[in-house]
């Protein structure tokens, strides 16, 4: 598959309306996945309903129950059935971890450019969505799963470009490199749409529900997020706060398998991570922007404590991100 390039003649909206019809051939999510999602959306579902699909699916269910019993949820008890992972956690907790090990195993691997690190991109999905879920929780007016599931897929664009059009995606690199700038801003001018824009198709594709979809589509943009919804806030917010987050702890915990240890993450983190300080907590407010923290009524302690506690998710989702099976 080939996305078209720019054309001396031809306009950015023009040619981001030719690539989006170029990108059908997108692939589907499994049909237990996307039965999962439609159900999950249901007013009238039951738990019963999500555990009889996800249970005609028994690697999907080895994946899922895996994942239940890793650190990441903390459970006191083993969950041996996926109808005790519904009754325990919810039908739409399930929904996001079936949803995480399905686009997994559809985009594992290395990247097709050095640059592009896979395994970091799905640590920064986790941490994104982990911040989305907490944001969803302190601010009391959004579902933390719907939340947790906009920031796993937030950044679902990017490892579109690496698998389907490696050349242009370095080109954006090069771009990027070369003049300074941001690489969503890069991806914009070598294909005609960012990785934002077309994580909002690929999430329209997959049919889910239209705020979510918006809402990817902004992330980049906080004026726009804030016109779209508070759904679009989150997930910018929580992108920025992810990216702050990580930039604090080693190369090495972002990278963690499932053979290393909680117990040695955790360590590192303690030796990396000695205190919350103020000049971290300034310099990620510098990073977002001033309309977002007035809508939110956020200042400096309130982003401090956001950063704090999306620390302490960041060791548990270690556990997730082993549990991935990531390669």
């Amino acid at each position: 598959m080939t996305i078209e390039q720019r054309p001396a003649d031809t306009s950015v909206e023009e040619r981001v309306r030719r690539n989006v019809n170029r990108l059908q051939s997108l692939p589907a999510l499994s049909a237990v996945v996307s039965k999962v999602i439609a159900l999950a959306d249901s007013p009238t579902v039951s738990g019963q309903q999500v555990a009889e699909v996800v249970g005609k699916d028994q690697s999907m269910v080895t994946a899922i129950l895996k994942i239940v019993n890793s650190p990441f949820y903390g459970l006191n008890r083993r969950v041996s059935s996926i109808n005790h992972a519904v009754i325990l956690l919810g039908y739409r907790t399930v929904r996001n971890i079936a949803l995480s090990t399905s686009l997994v195993n559809a985009f594992s691997g290395a990247g097709h450019d050095p640059r592009f690190d896979r395994r970091r991109f799905w640590a920064h999905s986790v941490f994104t969505a982990s911040a989305a879920r907490l944001i969803a929780k302190k601010q009391r007016n959004l579902d933390s799963e719907e939340a947790f599931l906009a920031g796993l897929i937030h950044d679902m664009g990017r490892i579109v470009f690496d698998h389907y059009f490696p050349e242009e995606f370095g080109q954006a690199f090069d771009l990027a490199e070369k003049d300074g700038i941001a690489l969503h801003a890069a991806e914009h001018s070598v294909l005609g749409m960012d990785h934002a824009e077309l994580g909002k198709v690929i999430a329209q594709k997959w049919n889910f529900p239209p705020h979510i979809a918006e809402g990817i589509g902004v992330h980049h943009d906080p004026v726009a997020a804030l016109e779209t919804s508070e759904l679009a806030v989150c997930i910018y917010l929580a992108n920025e706060l992810s990216h702050v987050a990580e930039e604090r702890v080693p190369e090495s915990i972002a990278l963690t398998t499932e053979d290393e240890s909680v117990e040695e993450t955790d360590d590192v983190l303690l030796d990396a991570e000695p205190q919350m300080d103020s000049n971290y907590t300034l310099s990620a407010m510098e990073r977002i922007d001033p309309r977002v923290l007035e809508h939110l009524d956020l200042g400096e302690k309130g982003i401090g404590e956001l950063l704090q506690d999306l620390e302490g998710e960041m060791e548990k989702a270690q556990a997730f991100l082993g549990a991935l099976n990531l390669q």
